[in-house]
């Protein structure tokens, strides 16, 4: 019996919730059906939860599950992306014409540029995390700084150099 009603429970979530959370999710990956597989990948979750550890604020811990499985999958794609930013290079023409080669390396002489004028701190953060692949609490334990301002310091520089490299791309 207590089944059924965590069934009908979960139900109810479920119509209650999910245009709300499909609309977070689609918002955050910007794809419906990507959005709308977590949606039902959150709802699975909730079956496997136990009636009494259901929390007084379901809306709140649907959320947190959506927010949970986005992590999740932001985490596992990080390979795929390090692989597809490696092999790029090797993909373009070996013969780009020169306008590009030109702009690309006013691109690598102003992000030099940019990386140079950084603080230490920002700058060495950036390095660790998009060079060597270190998460933000080994870059916070190698500053001796939390996890967070780790975080901050890549977010810092990352915003500096985009707006720089900005200033260079064509109207």
């Amino acid at each position: 019996m207590a089944a059924i009603m965590h069934a009908s429970h979960i139900d109810t979530l479920y119509r209650q919730h999910h245009p709300e959370l499909l609309g977070f999710l689609t918002h955050r990956t910007g794809c419906r059906d990507q959005a709308a597989d977590l949606c039902h990948e959150v709802y699975l979750r909730l079956f496997k939860t136990d009636v009494g550890a259901l929390p007084e604020n379901p809306r709140a811990y649907l959320f947190r599950v959506a927010r949970n499985l986005l992590i999740d999958q932001h985490r596992r794609a990080m390979p795929e992306r390090i692989a597809l930013e490696s092999v790029e290079p090797a993909l373009a023409c070996p013969r780009a014409c020169p306008e590009t080669a030109l702009c690309d390396k006013q691109c690598l002489r102003q992000l030099g540029q940019t990386l140079s004028r950084l603080p230490e701190r920002q700058r060495q953060a950036l390095i660790w995390h998009r060079l060597e692949g270190l998460t933000q609490r080994e870059i916070g334990e190698r500053l001796g700084v939390s996890e967070r301002m780790a975080g901050r310091y890549i977010a810092q520089a990352v915003t500096r150099c985009q707006a720089e490299l900005e200033t260079l791309a064509p109207n």
